[in-house]
């Protein structure tokens, strides 16, 4: 016999292939993983397969669309999303700090997390529609940003949320933002949906989502989830909660060769690692992050030490100011660029600081940059300055 979550996942699904066939999509069955995913009449799109990241090549066809006259900045993306679900009824939300405290993980990874304090804490519940565009870090990325295309470790999820939500209501978002991604440039005949159920835990108990996840030629953009969330003291929470990846977003808009074309200073150059790292650093130290050994501190310490010991050398500290600018357009910094640099910096050429001492077993560096330190052993300790030059190259692995 069928739980009542499972129950209703089943009539929620075939709410959506009514909803989905009212406006013209075709459903299907995809012949590799046997998932329900829909699509519009298009010549470009290969049907046979959903288009889920393990289902097809990879290649991301999108490249290959007709491009917009004029590019657009993230920012200038984000505030047009924001604007029409303002025009809609839903109320603009402040983004959290990217260090969470109230949940299950150590960063927030997603906008849903506005919820933590009622999921976890048990505080009243929130009947008002919201839109918000949040920055997060996710961490399981950094293996891949190097290798894989469309990969960062932060990015801002762009996202409505609404607790309490009918399934019909959570609908009604989702033909939202069908419109908005229209409105965009990106044609729904160039879109795969694909629809599966996943079973979730966030520290209050098992519970099954419905998702549907918007895949634009070949690249998965978002998705949106229609969950209950279980309570030990009173019935489950019903939350509809639609995120997008807002860079991923601006890719497709402006298709681009890379993802990291428009992330990146224009000038500048260097590896995807590398600009990751920088990017992700300065958001989590703007946010009053400090570097430690667990929590927030330990994800900004590794950064710091992919840094220290691949691009010490590289200018990193003007492409860390530059990424200053760009998340204070999504987050309100709790210190000043040049602050949020030399935190950086200092935490950075600990690491060589370290690998110089310990190379030549010189007295133990302070809480200093690279160049003090240096000062330091040459005028007062008599180290010999040639060594120093030597030994600063082991720090490069």
């Amino acid at each position: 016999m069928k739980s009542e979550q499972e129950s209703s996942v089943d009539t929620n699904s075939e709410a959506v292939k009514k909803f989905m066939a009212e406006r013209k999509w075709e459903m299907h069955s995809c012949s590799t993983c046997g998932r329900t995913f829909f699509s519009k009449t298009s010549a470009k799109m290969d049907v046979s397969v959903c288009g889920w990241h393990k289902c097809d090549k990879g290649d991301y066809p999108f490249r290959t669309y007709s491009k917009r006259k004029r590019m657009l900045t993230p920012a200038q993306i984000s505030s047009r999303i924001s604007e029409y679900f303002r025009s809609t009824g839903f109320n603009v939300a402040t983004p959290m700090n990217i260090a969470n405290f109230e949940g299950q993980t150590d960063l927030v990874i997603a906008g849903v997390q506005m919820f933590d304090d009622i999921i976890h804490r048990n505080q009243e519940i929130r009947n008002d529609k919201v839109f918000v565009a949040q920055p997060c870090v996710r961490m399981q990325f950094q293996p891949h940003v190097e290798s894989q295309e469309g990969t960062s470790t932060s990015f801002v999820n762009v996202c409505t949320e609404k607790m309490g939500a009918e399934f019909s209501e959570h609908l009604q978002s989702v033909d939202h933002w069908c419109t908005i991604l229209s409105k965009l440039g990106l044609h729904m005949n160039d879109f795969i949906i694909v629809m599966r159920t996943s079973v979730n835990d966030w520290g209050t108990g098992k519970f099954s989502a419905l998702e549907l996840f918007f895949s634009y030629g070949g690249l998965e953009l978002g998705d949106a989830a229609y969950l209950l969330t279980p309570q030990p003291n009173r019935p489950a929470i019903a939350i509809s909660d639609i995120g997008f990846g807002l860079e991923r977003v601006a890719w497709v808009v402006n298709k681009t060769d890379s993802y990291f074309d428009t992330l990146m200073p224009w000038t500048a150059t260097g590896t995807r690692e590398m600009f990751d790292s920088c990017r992700t650093m300065a958001l989590l130290v703007l946010c009053g992050v400090q570097a430690a050994n667990k929590g927030p501190g330990l994800q900004f310490r590794r950064f710091a030490k992919v840094l220290s010991e691949k691009y010490y050398g590289v200018n990193v500290y003007s492409i860390l100011a530059y990424y200053f600018d760009y998340w204070a357009q999504f987050i309100n910094p709790s210190i000043s660029r040049d602050t949020t640099v030399q935190l950086a910096r200092l935490e950075i050429e600990r690491f060589v600081n370290l690998k110089v001492c310990e190379a030549l077993k010189l007295p133990p560096p302070r809480d200093e940059t690279t160049e003090a330190y240096f000062d330091r052993l040459v005028y007062t300790c008599n180290i010999n300055i040639y060594e120093l030059r030597k030994a600063i190259q082991t720090c490069k692995t």
